[in-house]
């Protein structure tokens, strides 16, 4: 079965190359007509050149043009972007300068609230301070008055106008004082305090990153009973030395201890 397709195979090339065989003799036999053949066989392969060329140069121009657009985007977004970076700098540097003029601004407002509180509460003690000095002017001239009528002696108006002295002076030396030396140079109601034995005691242990509380014992000990107890810690361990060497005498040698292991009380 297989050799006869193959020998009918055979024979179907064989017609084919007889009838272009018979074809080619036709051809030349007429030499107008072969003429006419191969000037259309050459006008074809011309025409579908010319048209592949088209094609392909028109193919080429297409995707330059794409590429050229997607470049010119490329070059557009990218100057865009960089104005909206341009942009946003300027806005943060504006947004920074208002946030660093606003802090100014209200700090200077808070210091000048203080300036202005601390001006007005030493108006009011000035103030304070002249009502006192007027208000014993005028004791002094009743007492003068009372004095001169002959109601009190000149000793007892002199005692009376000695102790208002006394305690205008008392008063406007406190405050002067207070004022110079324990009251806060920012705040008029707030008072200074010497750092020495003021604030609150240094604490003793701290917290750890679980938030337990660690006491440190060594700031709860005082130094002396430290010095004491590394005292006692030698004198122990010099007695066990001993008596570690009594025992390995007795061992070794059989004889007893001669004398008791010396110990001192600790100072």
């Amino acid at each position: 079965m297989e050799g006869f397709a193959t020998a009918a195979q055979q024979n179907v090339l064989t017609a084919q190359e007889l009838q272009a065989l018979g074809f080619s003799q036709d051809v030349q036999s007429n030499p107008a007509a072969y003429q006419t053949y191969v000037q259309s066989n050459i006008d074809q392969l011309m025409n579908q050149t010319l048209t592949q060329k088209r094609d392909a140069f028109k193919k080429s121009y297409i995707d330059t043009g794409r590429y050229m657009d997607m470049d010119h985007n490329a070059q557009l977004y990218k100057t865009r972007s960089s104005d909206v970076d341009k942009l946003e700098t300027i806005i943060q540097d504006v947004n920074t300068k208002y946030e660093v003029g606003l802090d100014h601004d209200k700090k200077l407002s808070r210091r000048q609230f203080e300036l202005n509180e601390w001006a007005y509460n030493n108006k009011l003690e000035t103030l304070f301070l002249l009502q006192l000095l007027f208000i014993s002017v005028l004791l002094l001239v009743v007492l003068l008055f009372l004095n001169k009528q002959g109601y009190i002696s000149k000793v007892v108006a002199g005692s009376v106008a000695v102790l208002l002295f006394v305690a205008i002076a008392y008063i406007g030396y406190y405050r002067w004082n207070y004022t110079n030396k324990t009251r806060d140079t920012r705040l008029w109601s707030r008072r200074s305090f010497t750092p020495e034995g003021s604030g609150p005691a240094t604490p003793v242990g701290h917290c750890d990153a679980q938030g337990n509380y660690n006491i440190d014992l060594k700031q709860l000990i005082p130094d002396v009973l430290s010095q004491n107890l590394s005292s006692i810690t030698d004198k122990v361990q010099q007695v066990s030395s001993e008596l570690n060497n009594q025992a390995l005498n007795y061992e070794t040698t059989g004889g007893l201890p001669t004398a008791a292991p010396t110990c001192t009380p600790p100072p």
